[in-house]
Parts: structure tokens; sequence; C-alpha cells
């Protein structure tokens, strides 16, 4: 496939910024997206499309709900109306998509199979249904994205952590131990609205786990402790024990990374720039690779098969991929 161009939020800036980073799975489909719109698959762009406005019905609409309805609870009313200003702007996009989608349907001219012969239409049929057994590989991925990176991104670091530290400095305990009751709550709400809603039921171990440790915390905090007791530390480490570990990946994400660097588009693409940095993602059925330094954002990102090590394609700076 040709280069085509591409332009995607560095991931310091995904994740400093709560709204970007909830919609992180719909930003990865969009690279899937431009390469097909420049070669110009357009049924394939179009499903692509509506996966990244599945990822926002499935994925952002859930999470956003969850924290509105906590501040809303809880009476912190500018952290409700940021979530309510989110989440319209999470409609607006998941509209636009839709549109987008619509558009690439009808330069695809898929409408028209009817006017197909039986092999054309046979073809067309196969040709979708790998497709979306790629997309119904990636969305299984991202899903559990979020509330596996909990305690690292999004409403835990830039609220929970923030509220537990000035109960902290108060040497309010009981409010620390409520406060972490509250995130391992909301953490296993997220893996029952999300991977487990959509059919990931391996997750509900781990739902269960959070809930069990809310649980406890509150038990804790009825004691009235005079210091913090150390399971206030643990959800972090919750995930870790018990996150299952059953996705198999044909090649090592080192081995992804030397196939990116040895290619030449991303050596001709990253030229004589310095401090380049590499992001390595697993895509469900691929690899991403993202090279990126600080003064001009992202370079390129090269797309690998796991399966073959083929790389599939390079995108590089110089367009954007929102239209």
């Amino acid at each position: 496939m040709k280069t085509v161009t591409f332009f995607l939020l560095l991931l310091s800036l995904i994740c400093a910024q709560p709204s970007r980073a909830i919609r992180e799975g719909t930003a990865n489909a969009t690279i899937f997206i431009k390469q097909y719109e420049q070669c110009g698959e357009w049924d394939k762009a179009a499903l692509w499309h509506e996966t990244a406005a599945e990822c926002l019905t499935r994925i952002s609409i859930p999470m956003n709900e969850i924290a509105h309805t906590y501040y809303s609870h809880h009476g912190h009313e500018k952290w409700a109306a940021r979530a309510k200003k989110e989440r319209a702007e999470i409609q607006a996009q998941r509209q636009a998509l839709m549109k987008r989608a619509e558009n690439a349907w009808e330069k695809s001219g898929i409408m028209a199979t009817e006017q197909r012969n039986l092999r054309e239409r046979q073809t067309l049929t196969l040709r979708l249904r790998l497709e979306r057994e790629k997309i119904a590989k990636f969305i299984a991925t991202w899903a559990p994205h979020y509330p596996t990176r909990f305690y690292d991104f999004g409403i835990y670091p830039t609220f929970f952590r923030e509220q537990r530290e000035r109960a902290e400095e108060k040497k309010d305990y009981v409010k620390v131990l409520q406060l972490e009751a509250d995130a391992a709550e909301m953490c296993a709400t997220q893996y029952e609205k999300i991977p487990i809603t959509i059919g990931l039921k391996r997750y509900e171990k781990v739902r269960d786990a959070y809930r069990q440790h809310a649980m406890l915390l509150r038990a804790l905090a009825e004691q009235n402790p005079k210091t913090l007791p150390s399971e206030a530390d643990r959800g972090k480490q919750i995930v870790d024990a018990y996150t299952p570990r059953d996705d198999v990946r044909a090649i090592s994400s080192t081995r992804v990374l030397q196939l990116a660097k040895s290619d030449a588009r991303v050596k001709e693409a990253l030229g004589n720039e310095n401090g380049i940095h590499e992001y390595v993602w697993f895509q469900g059925f691929a690899w991403t690779v993202s090279f990126y330094n600080h003064s001009w954002g992202n370079l390129a990102i090269a797309i690998i098969d796991d399966k073959t090590g083929e790389v599939v394609d390079v995108l590089t700076q110089g367009g954007s991929l929102e239209n």
C-alpha cells in the first residue's frame, strides 16, 4: 500500500486531557480510516468510520456517564458540568463519524451490489467479513483498556488522587479510605459497563475483586483509623493480579519495533530528527508504532501485520486524521 498521511496527538497530550483520553480508541481507529481512504478502499474506510463511532458508543459514553453520575451524586457541580459538556462533544463527534461513514459507503458504490454478478458479490461479502473480524478484535482490545489503566490515566489521577492528597494533608484517613472505596467501585463499574457488557466475561473476576476491595475499604473507614492502612494503596495491584493474559500475539513488541525501524519509509520520514521516541501498541490484529518528538509531534506511524510481521503501511506527517 502507498504511504498515507496522518496526524495523531502525542500520547502525553492524550493522557493529560481526560476528554481526549476516553476517545483514544476512536483516535486509533482513525489510523485505519486514513489508510483505506488514501488507497481508495472506501468500503473498508466506511467500516472503520463506523468502528470509530462504535468506540464512542461502547466505551466513551459509558465512561462519561459513570463519571457524571458520581460527580452529580457527590455534589461536585463543576466536574459534573464538565462531564455534561464532554458528553455533548462525544455525541457530536459520533454523529460526524456516522455521516462520514455514509459518505464513504456512497463513494464505494457498494449500494449498487445488485448490479454485480454472483462472483463479485461473494468476493465483496468475504472482503468485508474479513475486515469485520479485524474490527471485532480491535474493539475487544480497546474495551478493557480504560478500566485496566484506571489508576494511571483519566479520572483517578485527575480527580481521586487530588482529593486524596487534600484529605491526607488533613490526616483525614477516613476520607482517604472512602475516596479509595469510591474509586474501586467506579473501576468495577467500568469493567461492568464496558468489556463485560460487550461479552468479555473473563473480566468478571477483576470486577468482583474491585467490588470486594471497595467493601473492605469502607469497613476499615468505619474503624476511624489513626494511621492509613496499607489496603488504601492496593487498588493498582488488583488489576495486575486479576487481569486475564489470554490475548495471543504472534510477534513481540520488541520485534515489532525492530521491523518498523528497519523500514525504508520510516527512515525517510524520520530523516535527521533528534530526540525521537517510539510508542508501540497492539491493536488486536495488527501493531502500530508511533515515532514522535517534542518539536514536530508524530513523524510516522508504522502498521505491522501481527501474523506475518509485514510492515503493511507507513503513515507520515503532513496531513490531519480529522477531516
